[in-house]
């Protein structure tokens, strides 16, 4: 449903007709005095230019997480309402006033249910878009027209959403915009048969649960709910939450109570075929979570926090969710950007501190991509077949920036092509950033001591290794132009030996970064060459070293690294002579 509200185009026509500014000195309704049982009206055109009346009734306030602080669950009624079958498409942005002050634009419906129940987002919330709007000449063309608002979203918006029923498994679970609510207490309420209780996975300022009625309490603190499983995963250490019921409304399929969590009152700590089981005032552990997120086009830096249970197959997506949802509150739109990003796992199974710094680009989705970090670091930590770990704290935190911060490698070339074992060589790399003049950089090559004599090539690349397979090299070769240049280099895989968690946290973190330049070429040692024609009863010198391929054989090759100040892109080869 597109929101369309009418205070944006009513600010428009207003400075083109000339209309007083005072006419926008609305008295807006504050969130906090709304109560179930306000009555107020609101305004829309149902047929041509006529704006019509209906009359509207609150039924009750749905907490919300960034970037709204909430939504105004109301019931909508009148002789047009009534005609035309309740809210309509088109009517998102129709504004409600309650005693002459504006509660705000009616923007949400539930499809399949009874449509005349609808939800306001409140006109303070909305307002704050002033402040990001360009301030209007004071005479516009008269062919000038109203336009449309950005669309606001829930708690945890659509594509987040998406993405955490899938990885949840919750493809058949009817998601609902309270669901996502982060709700304020509700309350005292009694704990009883018949009462309704949540399970819940994350809370804070995102919230991902659901929730059902308790079928039995006994005196010690212990109770069975539902009737049926939640996810089916056995022992569990989730949150059992209180349950506030705004509404249940009737629906084409299932009627379904739309309803905002309350405080934690203990954990579920069953979930079986039968049902559910807990405890009342147990305590439930978690993962607390802190997401920083840093807007330098906007100037916005927000901050946000959530806390997750500690379960091995809820954890990942759920933090990974709530980064995504975070950036998206941060920066409000969608799309391109350069984003510097900074994950810390803490854990007192760790012998080091374990953090990952990173440069990302992308010219699509830039929250997508900037969180490939994050997603590997607790895929290690979750998955790794070396030790258990308990996680006890995430930190992340992302600068994005609207600048595309990218360059390409175009050609790298060595300050001689002769070089002796042992001794170094510098290699002169030129990038050319986006839409930019080239630049040089320089890295110095080591050539271990024990290197066969004869040709080697260097390649000259991006630590971002998805690059890898998309450009071909750009190779400055000592011989002559081989026709068979343009073929494709083979596939290797890299397999971590570590030993140890503290070693596997070492490769993590000294893993390539996408802002690096590497220089990298696979050595055939001397005593590899003593030995291959030891075996084959041949002289040494009939050994072609242009016939070893190195990736035949397990090997670590020669590398330097270089940071820079760009997400790069593109690859150069070129040819070494090794001499004794």
């Amino acid at each position: 449903m597109r929101k369309l509200p009418l205070w944006l185009g009513m600010a428009v026509l207003v400075i083109i007709c000339g209309i007083s500014a005072q006419v926008l000195a609305v008295e807006l309704f504050p969130p906090e005095e709304v109560r179930p049982g306000l009555r107020g009206i609101g305004k829309t055109v149902f047929s041509g230019n006529a704006i019509e009346t209906f009359d509207v009734e609150v039924l009750g306030i749905i907490p919300q997480s960034p970037p709204v602080s909430s939504y105004i669950m109301v019931k909508v009624s009148g002789e047009a309402i009534e005609r035309y079958g309740g809210i309509a498409r088109g009517m998102s942005g129709s504004p409600v006033y309650i005693q002459d002050r504006l509660l705000g634009a009616i923007s949400h419906t539930y499809p399949y249910t009874d449509h005349r129940i609808g939800l306001v987002t409140p006109a303070v919330d909305m307002f704050r878009l002033f402040d990001a709007l360009p301030t209007p000449e004071p005479a516009l063309p008269e062919e000038v027209v109203a336009v449309s608002s950005p669309v606001i979203v829930q708690g945890m918006n659509e594509r987040n959403l998406s993405y955490l029923v899938e990885a949840l498994g919750l493809e058949r679970t009817q998601v609902l915009p309270s669901f996502a609510a982060a709700a304020s207490s509700t309350g005292a309420a009694a704990f009883e048969p018949g009462s309704m209780v949540g399970v819940q996975l994350l809370r804070g300022d995102f919230v991902v649960a659901t929730y059902g009625t308790v079928t039995h309490v006994r005196e010690d603190g212990r109770f069975i709910a539902m009737g049926h499983p939640v996810f089916h995963r056995g022992a569990v250490d989730f949150f059992a939450t209180a349950v506030y019921v705004h509404q249940t409304l009737s629906n084409l399929e299932v009627p379904v109570k739309i309803a905002s969590l309350g405080a934690t009152v203990g954990k579920v700590a069953q979930d079986r075929a039968a049902g559910v089981g807990g405890v009342l005032g147990t305590a439930v552990g978690y993962v607390p979570i802190s997401i920083t997120v840093t807007d330098t086009e906007r100037g916005v830096r927000q901050s946000y926090y959530v806390e997750a249970v500690k379960d091995e197959q809820f954890l990942a997506p759920l933090i990974i969710g709530s980064a995504y949802q975070s950036i998206d509150a941060a920066l409000d739109r969608i799309g391109d950007g350069t984003a510097y990003v900074r994950v810390e796992f803490v854990s007192q199974d760790f012998g080091q501190r374990m953090i990952r710094e990173n440069l990302f680009y992308s010219d699509s989705d830039i929250a997508v991509w900037c969180l490939v970090d994050l997603l590997s670091g607790l895929e290690l930590l979750l998955g790794n077949n070396l030790q258990a770990v308990d996680l006890q704290q995430v930190k992340i935190e992302v600068e994005v920036s609207r600048e595309r911060k990218t360059a390409t490698i175009e050609r790298a070339t060595p300050s001689t092509s002769h070089v002796r074992a042992g001794d170094s060589v510098d290699v002169e790399v030129l990038i050319r950033p986006f839409r930019g003049q080239v630049e040089t950089r320089t890295l110095r090559l080591q050539i271990p001591a024990d290197t066969a004599a004869g040709l080697l090539t260097v390649t000259v690349r991006s630590g971002a290794e998805g690059y890898y397979y998309t450009k071909p090299p750009v190779h400055t070769s000592i011989l002559e132009p081989s026709e068979e240049e343009d073929a494709e280099e083979p596939m290797r895989t890299f397999i971590s030996d570590a030993d140890t968690l503290d070693d596997l946290i070492e490769e993590y973190m000294d893993r390539e970064r996408n802002n690096e330049l590497v220089a990298e070429f696979y050595p055939f040692r001397e005593n590899q060459v003593e030995d291959e024609a030891a075996e084959d009863g041949e002289e040494e010198e009939a050994f072609d070293p242009l016939s070893y391929y190195p990736w035949a054989e397990p090997m670590d090759p020669v590398m330097a690294r270089l940071s820079t100040q760009f997400v790069l892109d593109g690859m150069a080869t070129f040819d070494l002579n090794i001499y004794h």
